[in-house]
């Protein structure tokens, strides 16, 4: 029997790759040029990319301390987030007449942003036990 995550998976890739036969057919059979299947390929995979990064959050695991947990989810919020707006932009501006290096900018920020607030968070700087990291502690 196959695993639920691994059959979602396995259907999600199966669309993306039909989507993208079908639309070279159509591209070949004159009903679209090749710029528009580019595009609308470009389209799919940032939607794609929005609705994954809004289950980012829902993937924390186990960990060994809560501080680490904490972290983690932190992490995983902000990379949410960023990937969602990324990934909403970089399917906007695929529909715009402008350069491809556009949307890999907004991609590339996005992941770049993702990267320098992952080491921020691991090196100290997030939640501490008993408190967050927005909260400083009282004491001494």
């Amino acid at each position: 029997m196959i695993h639920r995550n691994l059959a979602i998976a396995l259907a999600t890739a199966g669309t993306y790759i039909g989507g993208a036969l079908a639309l070279k057919a159509a591209e070949k059979l004159g009903f679209t040029s090749h710029d528009m299947a580019v595009r609308a390929l470009a389209v799919f995979t940032g939607l794609a990319l929005a609705v994954y990064a809004n289950f980012l959050p829902k993937m924390l695991g186990t960990y060994r301390s809560p501080e680490q947990a904490l972290r983690m989810e932190q992490v995983l919020r902000v990379s949410g987030w960023a990937y969602m707006l990324g990934g909403l932009a970089y399917a906007l501006t695929s529909l715009l007449p402008v350069s491809d290096t556009v949307p890999l900018a907004l991609l590339g920020t996005a992941t770049a942003y993702v990267m320098g607030y992952s080491i921020w968070a691991f090196m100290e700087h997030g939640p501490r036990k008993g408190g967050s990291a927005s909260t400083p502690s009282c004491g001494t």
